[in-house]
């Protein structure tokens, strides 16, 4: 961590970029990883890349590489200017708590999603392909977010909405914990389903009841069908008798 913060106050005015692609994405092909760091040399912030993959020969003197780095924290410095970022739930709603520019690189999932809503408010950028992006893709991107003050302010504005709430968080952590310990457990409040069976809990003695139910009308229903074609049959030949 003092390692970090020697770094990131080293940046000076230009400040620091946060880059990560989650904790599922460790390594990516070396021809990617490349392009991205060939990108990242060019820009006058410093650079603190989570990447446990083997560093790129293109690596800057102004990146760092860490297999791990303490991200909230990071968002948080004073001197954090942007957030790459593949665009998973925690990570945005942290940049947006913090009030972070961001640069999309969505992976798969909800990721591409995501970050069309960061973008469509004006707080992010999207990198639409990693695979095909090219060094200056990602120059432009970053030089975008970091240089437009339009980001930056609707960032900030994000994260006033996200803040503008009655109770701070741990406040109201803190008053539900001892809610919890005033009233011995809060009893009242447990889900009553931790009461039932786990037949009951999935409901199978509902299911068998109305299988029961549907067994027996449709038994009587066979039985009366059955009845009355035989009443029919019969009635058919004792009247050819007749005739």
């Amino acid at each position: 961590m003092s390692d970090m913060e020697e770094f990131a106050q080293s940046s000076g005015d230009d400040g620091i970029v946060v880059f990560t692609l989650g904790s599922l994405v460790e390594k990516i092909p070396t021809e990617i990883s490349t392009r991205i760091a060939s990108a990242l040399a060019q820009l006058p912030q410093k650079v603190l890349w989570r990447y446990a993959g083997e560093k790129p020969e293109t690596l800057g003197e102004n990146t760092r590489v860490y297999k791990w780095i303490p991200q909230n924290d990071l968002l948080g410095h004073p001197k954090t200017r942007a957030f790459i970022t593949h665009g998973g739930t925690n990570g945005i709603y942290e940049a947006i708590y913090h009030g972070v520019p961001m640069v999309g690189m969505p992976l798969f999932g909800d990721q591409p999603d995501n970050m069309v809503h960061i973008k469509t408010r004006g707080a992010a950028v999207i990198i639409e392909s990693i695979k095909n992006m090219q060094p200056q893709d990602l120059v432009d991107a970053l030089n975008t977010v970091i240089n437009d003050p339009s980001y930056k302010e609707n960032a900030m504005r994000l994260s006033r909405i996200h803040h503008d709430r009655p109770v701070k968080p741990l406040e109201e952590s803190v008053f539900w914990i001892e809610f919890v310990m005033r009233h011995k457990g809060a009893k009242h409040l447990r889900v009553e389903a931790h009461n039932l069976s786990w037949y009951q809990y999935h409901c199978l003695d509902v299911f068998a009841f109305l299988i029961s139910v549907l067994t027996l009308v449709l038994y009587v229903f066979f039985k009366v069908c059955k009845a009355l074609i035989t009443r029919c049959c019969f009635r058919a030949k004792a009247k050819s008798k007749r005739e």
